[in-house]
Order: structure tokens, then C-alpha cells, then sequence
């Protein structure tokens, strides 16, 4: 796990009454300390068009805390990322795991989408890990 990288778990009664976050989101801290929500109606959205990934959700976390590389979104390139990690051993083998992350600021981004993949997604890399 990436320093300061802590689940924040879900949605506490505050953030509800003020409409920061609904009843079943989740709140991740990434691995640069910024809060990603990974709402409730996303999560739906993964594993209804990727069934596998209801096995994999502790996966997501993993990638958006501990990634090992970060690259810019072809499709939004001013607001979203796509953090990718190499996970060994998943319910579907040996995969690369996108988490696709919409920003809206420093303290305000969800997740979009996740799912797995054979080969590592290339582009402009935001952030990587250092080999070694």
C-alpha cells in the first residue's frame, strides 16, 4: 500500500445530509492522498459490464492506492486517469487492472469504470513506479 493510502469506508451520515456522497459509496484515498468515491451506482456499472469484477472490488482499491503506473485518459485528457496495476492470480488470471478516475479537482473525483486486461494500456504517463 502507497504511503498515506487508507479506506475511508462508506458514506457517514454528514456527508449524506449535505449530498457530498449517497448511502453504499465508498470513499478511497489514493496514493497521493486524494479522496476518490467510488459511488454506489459506478459500482453497479462495473459489474454489470464486467461480472467478473464483483470478485475483484478489493482490486480497485489496491490500483487506486498502490498503482504502477498512471496515465491520461484518451477520451477526457483535461479530467480523467487511468491508474493501472499488475495483479497476479485474479479470478479471471494474470491481468492488468484499470481504474478509470474522472477529476473534477484535487478533492473531488470518482471512479468511472474498472475492469481487467491482458496487456498494460499505453499513453501519456502522469506517474510510474520507480523500478528497483
Amino acid at each position: 500500500m502507497g504511503d498515506g493510502a487508507t479506506i475511508i469506508g462508506p458514506a457517514t451520515q454528514e456527508q449524506e445530509k449535505r449530498g457530498i456522497i449517497n448511502r453504499g459509496d465508498e470513499i478511497i484515498i489514493d496514493f497521493q492522498g486524494r479522496p476518490i468515491r467510488l459511488p454506489y451506482e459506478r459500482w453497479l456499472h462495473i459489474i454489470m459490464r464486467h461480472s467478473y469484477m464483483a470478485e475483484l472490488r478489493e482490486t480497485i482499491r489496491e490500483t487506486l492506492q498502490d498503482p504502477d503506473i498512471v496515465i491520461r485518459s484518451r477520451q477526457d485528457p483535461e479530467a480523467a486517469a487511468i491508474y493501472q496495476k499488475w495483479i497476479a492470480g485474479t479470478a479471471v488470471g494474470d491481468k492488468w487492472v484499470r481504474v478509470v478516475v474522472k477529476f473534477f479537482d484535487r478533492n473531488d473525483a470518482f471512479v468511472l469504470t474498472a475492469f481487467a486486461r491482458n496487456l498494460m494500456e499505453t499513453g501519456d504517463t502522469l506517474w510510474q513506479r520507480e523500478s528497483g
